[in-house]
């Protein structure tokens, strides 16, 4: 893979990943609110956390 094509993958990992965590965090602020219950919010919150981590995890990783 070139140096340009890794940088548009990389681009596109970057906007699914902020996609997907206001996603999930706004459903998780929503259902939380609608229902008064906080577990929903903190459920939503291990949600964006755990594959933030995996990410991490696997960037540190030498390839």
């Amino acid at each position: 893979m070139t140096k340009p094509q890794a940088a548009v993958l990389s681009r596109r990992m970057l906007t699914f990943a902020v996609v997907y965590s206001v996603l999930i965090l706004g459903i998780g602020l929503w259902i939380s609110l609608a229902t008064g219950e906080w577990i929903a919010l903190l459920c939503a919150s291990g949600l964006v956390i755990l594959p933030v981590g995996a990410a991490a995890v696997r960037a540190k990783k030498p390839r």
